[in-house]
């Protein structure tokens, strides 16, 4: 809907201009007079239902109170949870030693042996290689897999 077919969007300042022209030539009504005519109502025929000024008030206060009872709770609840921490006693050197996990230890470091993990998937993932002992089958990484795929059917 957005194509430009050729046509310039300039022609509607001179436009503009003209109904701006004729508006103040006094050929066109003013704009209260329009409405009138349009409407059979004069604007601003609503003042008695709503007030505006009050209804903004009333907006502000209902936002400043909610940000009130938010500002309260956040000092709440940090104050209760700093009166808690200061009745709690210091932590025991037994309580803060580093846990060991019991004989036998099966994994000395269990970050080195989960890269170790990663990166042999990953290699088995991203790589080429044969999937059995007499390289009958061989396995390619996914997106290699994915680009020769796809438009084809999958039936053999």
């Amino acid at each position: 809907m957005n194509q430009n077919d050729g046509r310039s969007h300039l022609g509607l300042i001179p436009a503009i201009l003209a109904g701006l022209a004729l508006r103040r030539s006094g050929l066109l009504p003013k704009r209260r007079e329009a409405a009138a005519e349009a409407h059979g109502f004069e604007p601003g025929y609503e003042k008695t239902d709503v007030d505006v000024g009050k209804t903004a008030i009333a907006m502000g206060g209902l936002a400043g109170s909610a940000l009130v009872a938010v500002m309260l709770m956040l000092w709440f609840l940090t104050s209760y949870s700093a009166s808690q921490r200061r009745s709690q006693p210091a932590l025991t050197p037994q309580q803060s030693a580093r846990v060991n996990p019991p004989a036998p230890n099966l994994q000395t470091n269990p970050f080195a042996d989960i890269d170790r993990l990663r990166a042999a998937e990953s290699a088995r993932l991203d790589g080429y290689g044969f999937t059995d002992g007499t390289r009958q089958r061989a396995r390619i990484p996914i997106g290699r897999a994915m680009t020769l795929t796809v438009g084809r059917p999958l039936d053999p």
